[in-house]
């Protein structure tokens, strides 16, 4: 468990990680090695995975955002999930309980680019005994872990 200081500044990071440390310092009340120390902690604890840039695929030209829920031939899927780990539209892939073994999150430039990807990728290549895909209309909540 991290302590209440610690969670201060893993709150402060996630607000942007690129804060100084001097500032992070400052508004916790302590020095600047001793915020280093504690990030290389919560580092070594794998409290912290990774700092990151996040993206506004819009701005690449991703406008359509979709969910595959793929049920996978149960004998082949290991063999799918290597394949689809290939995939790069492919942004975030779980296995999960139910009818469909596998969500995957993709990006598309447009309803045309996706149809043509399921016509032409995912059915020819993957060995998927059923799926449904849903279309991404409106983003409510778009979150991660908070502390």
């Amino acid at each position: 468990m991290v302590s209440k200081k610690d969670q201060v500044i893993l709150s402060i990071l996630q607000n942007g990680a690129r804060t100084p440390i001097s500032e992070i310092a400052k508004e916790v009340n302590l020095s600047e090695n001793g915020v280093r120390y504690r990030l290389e902690k919560l580092e070594d604890e794998g409290y912290i995975k990774n700092y990151t840039v996040l993206l506004n695929p819009k701005k690449f030209g991703k406008h359509t955002f979709a969910i595959f829920n793929l049920e996978m031939e149960p004998k082949k899927t290991n063999e799918s999930i290597k394949k689809l780990m290939q995939i790069d539209e492919f942004i975030k892939i779980y296995q999960t309980t139910g009818q469909y073994s596998i969500k995957a999150f993709g990006l598309f430039n447009d309803e045309e680019e996706l149809t043509s990807f399921i016509n032409n990728h995912l059915l020819c290549e993957i060995p998927v005994q059923n799926y449904s895909v849903e279309i991404i209309t409106r983003s409510i909540k778009d979150s991660i872990y908070y502390v």
